[in-house]
């Protein structure tokens, strides 16, 4: 063995048998205990080599749940295994980490926090297990606690980080021959674009990558590698830079940069002080780990103090746009303050982030895009979980942690052990798990992550148990008659509800696949529904039952629409009302937190207030009501409201439900769209727009404001008005769609077709299936176009954040609001595009109305 203790010796075969002790007291005639011990040990095996990787093509329930159901699929396998195999055993010998009993603590704390917080079935499986769920809280602890049946098994765990290893290149190797060749090579069937990959989303995988440079440099270090060896996890490390030089995430870079440094000064000075016999020369072995530290540490420099240039240089060479944003820190902790004075103790229930955004945000985010975006997280996985489980579960996860970093304090630095390998073992799987858990409090990390860290959490226990023998306990089982009977009983327990839960999660994958398969995929409106049905049968989520009840009010509407219906279309009026009541009824007895599921009885109730059906308009105000009360700050619910009463014939009402919806946003298209069009068809334009130029007068940079006077000034023939109203508009918001839909109208109206098509090609880039759009766009190449009744609904839809998985949002529309925060560093170039705005003449005012319109 080598002399220093942090250089293993890898020759595991040669160890003594003593160190190739089992988990358990198994004898060596027993081939059933020692056949069972190697089903779960290779089962725990297949969890390192499989997680980073592993996916159902398709992804039709989405690529976390399906990762859930493997992984539990393995952990019940271990579990009936052991289970079975300590039947056989008189004692077992085991580690006993009290940083893992704090952990199944929290998972507790949880489930309290859970059955207290209105919505159980949110907190405890969510639609697809999400990570904040009790469930998923659960599978971490089973990933924490499986890794134990290697105890001291040296051949296990070096099996372990090479597999680990090897599915870590692949991946990695997969990514950026990708970002390389574009999203079409090897798509598998799953991968649409460069930015989505087994790991999970671009931000996963820079911090897969950045753990794999952390864990390269760590193995660089310690093992005594041939020059060969060394250079092929060199170009494993520097795949991974490239990767994160694309990705640009600012905190990974800090990370991986203070690690790197760290050990470019270690190895530098390990020779001079840190050793006991000073060597006068540097061979190539040595000089390759300096070498690939320093290139790291520059790199990370770089990244660090111009990742905005250096992000736009990247940017010009791959094609691979990608800026998720989140909560910022002042938005999460605005939201735990809100929740904690409601229940400090329990918070809100875990996986119900999105439900407090909705109560409590801040009402200023209604004047960005992401007014009507429910995020379902927070900053952080660990600020999310203050937040969800309260103070209780937030205490018992910072123990956990604290405890963990102080036992990786005393396996590495205070154990009396000369072990090299175990030193070894244990520097990797503390890495990777403080790199990935410190991630989780300043990013969510998603489903493989969180899984991959869950798992050198448990490694650590093992490596903690050779190099603190102290942490060893003795546990008897079967060691007379009566023992026996009770381990047998537990044994059927175990058994039974590990099948009972698999059973349970793969009907909810299968239900959520399907649905999500026939949606995208279906032909007919009557095969999405039986396919909503049957997946219902199968896992009682709202949203199948809501999805049936949207089919029922798109009938509906459509029956509406019939300027002469026949009796046929009036019974089946009302069978498709009845039917939509039911099934809304269904989903709000399943999750009545869910505002949306009030929107759509709401909108049923609606349509037979439009047909004149008495009291229905009362319902429908009613129940928006409900809807508002879980929303509050949205202002959708008003202009619901104002839909209804316009098409009723009820302006007075809709004006008052218009005024609150823009009380609330005061950039809101919609509404100031209906309001127009009301001013319009009550003759009343000239003074409207009187009261808009002042307005504007208050709010010069309000792109909604000229928006409304535009149509107003349409609406008198005044073109020339109305198009430098428009133009200014779409100045101040240059992805303004309506604005330039309308802008292209007044075009028309001059006969300039030119400039109208221009305006007109901009906005189908957002709006490419927009039927109407596409005729007008027709028309005006014909020379056909005409002035349009506009109605009372927007002509386009305007541009909103994309949600991809685990409802994390995308938008490369920067923001004026310290409530959210984008993860990446955005290229120079949209930083120096981000909010410009012309100058504009303001009106001169005093200091007091000065103030006034900056609190506006």
């Amino acid at each position: 063995m080598s002399e220093n203790k942090f250089i293993p010796n890898l020759n595991v075969d040669t160890e003594t048998k003593q160190q190739e002790s089992p988990v358990t007291s198994v004898s060596k005639e027993d081939v059933v205990s020692k056949m069972l011990l190697r089903i779960a040990q290779y089962s725990v095996l297949s969890l390192f080599a499989l997680t980073p990787i592993f996916f159902v093509p398709g992804l039709w329930a989405s690529l976390g749940l399906g990762k859930v159901v493997y992984v539990l699929t393995t952990c019940s396998i271990i579990l009936i295994t052991l289970s079975l195999m300590a039947l056989r055993s008189s004692k077992v010998s085991t580690v006993l980490p009290l940083s893992l009993g704090l952990y199944w603590f929290v998972v507790l704390m949880a489930f309290i926090s859970a059955m207290s917080s209105g919505d159980v079935m949110d907190s405890l499986r969510g639609n697809y297990l999400e990570v904040q769920t009790v469930g998923f809280l659960a599978v971490l602890g089973l990933l924490m606690t499986v890794p134990l049946v290697f105890k001291a098994s040296k051949s296990m765990t070096v099996k372990a980080i090479l597999l680990f290893g090897a599915s870590a290149g692949i991946l990695i190797i997969y990514n950026l021959v990708r970002l390389v060749f574009g999203a079409d090579f090897l798509p598998m069937g799953s991968f649409s674009a460069v930015t989505t990959s087994p790991i999970g989303g671009f931000n996963d995988l820079a911090i897969f990558s950045g753990l794999v440079v952390i864990l390269s440099l760590i193995t660089l270090v310690q093992l005594p590698l041939n020059v060969r060896l060394q250079s092929l996890v060199s170009i494993l490390i520097f795949a991974s830079i490239l990767i994160l030089m694309v990705i640009n995430f600012f905190n990974i870079w800090l990370i991986v940069g203070f690690f790197s440094l760290l050990v470019l000064v270690y190895l530098i000075s390990k020779d001079s002080f840190l050793s006991k016999e000073v060597e006068s020369s540097v061979g190539k072995q040595k000089l390759i780990p300096i070498v690939v530290a320093a290139l790291i540490s520059v790199t990370c420099a770089v990244f660090v103090i111009s990742g905005d240039y250096a992000g736009g240089a990247i940017a010009k060479i791959v094609d691979a746009e990608y800026t998720e944003i989140l909560p910022s820190r002042e938005g999460t902790i605005g939201i735990a303050k809100a929740v904690y004075e409601e229940n400090a103790i329990l918070g809100v229930g875990p996986n119900r982030f999105g439900d407090a955004w909705r109560l409590y945000k801040d009402p200023t985010i209604n004047q960005t895009i992401f007014w009507d975006t429910d995020f379902n997280s927070g900053s952080g996985f660990i600020p999310t979980l203050f937040v969800t489980m309260g103070l209780l579960g937030g205490i018992f996860l910072l123990a956990f942690h604290v405890w963990f970093l102080y036992l990786g304090y005393r396996m590495l630095l205070k154990s009396d052990q000369d072990d090299s390998y175990w030193y070894y073992v244990g520097s990797v799987s503390f890495a990777a798990a403080c790199f990935i858990w410190g991630t989780a409090y300043i990013y969510e990390p998603k489903t493989a992550v969180l899984m991959i860290g869950a798992l050198f959490t448990g490694l650590t226990f093992v490596a903690a148990g050779q190099l603190l023998p102290n942490m060893t306990r003795t546990i008897p089982l079967v060691t007379n008659q009566r023992r026996g009977f009770f381990m047998m009983a537990i044994v059927i327990v175990v058994i039974s509800n590990m099948t009972i839960l698999l059973t349970s999660v793969s009907k909810q994958y299968t239900a959520q696949s399907s649905f999500n398969q026939v949606r995208a995929t279906a032909e007919s409106i009557e095969e999405f529904e039986l396919a909503a049905s049957n997946s219902y049968e199968l896992y009682a989520d709202d949203r199948f039952m809501i999805a049936r009840a949207q089919i029922k009010l798109n009938e509906i509407n459509g029956l509406l629409a019939k300027t002469e219906p026949t009796e046929e279309d009036r019974q089946k009026f009302l069978s498709n009302v009845e039917q939509a009541l039911i099934f809304t009824e269904v989903a709000l007895s399943q999750d009545s937190s869910n505002p949306d599921n009030h929107a759509v009885l709401a909108s049923v109730y609606g349509a037979l207030a439009i047909a004149g059906v008495d009291g229905a308009k009362e319902k429908n105000l009613a129940t928006l009501s409900d809807a508002q009360n879980l929303n509050p700050m949205n202002p959708g619910y008003h202009l619901v409201a104002a839909q209804i009463a316009v098409r009723t014939g009820d302006f007075e009402l809709a004006k008052s439900e218009l005024s609150q919806a823009l009380s609330l946003k005061s950039n809101f298209t919609e509404a100031l769209f209906i309001s127009a069009q009301i001013d319009i068809s009550e003759e009343n334009t000239v003074a409207a727009i009187e009261k808009t130029r002042s307005i504007i007068s208050l709010e010069p940079n309000n792109p909604t404001r000229y928006f409304q006077l535009g149509m107003l000034l349409s609406a008198e023939k005044d073109y020339q008005g109305a198009i430098t109203s428009f133009e200014r508009a779409v100045s101040l918001d240059n992805e303004y769609a309506n604005a330039r839909y309308l802008l292209a109208l007044a075009y028309v109206a001059v006969e300039e077709p030119e400039k109208a098509l221009a305006q007109l090609r901009i906005v189908e880039e957002t709006n490419p299936e927009n039927q109407q759009l596409i005729t007008l766009i027709s028309q005006v190449e014909s020379g056909e176009a005409t002035s349009a009744n506009l109605g009372f609904d927007t002509p386009v839809d305007e541009v909103e954040p994309e949600t991809v998985e685990d409802s994390a949002v995308t938008s490369d529309r920067g923001e004026d609001t310290t409530l959210v925060d984008s993860v990446n560093t955005l290229p120079l170039e949209d930083k120096e595009t981000e909010g410009v705005v012309e100058e504009v003449e303001a009106p001169v005012v005093d200091e007091e109305t000065e103030t006034e319109e900056v609190l506006i």
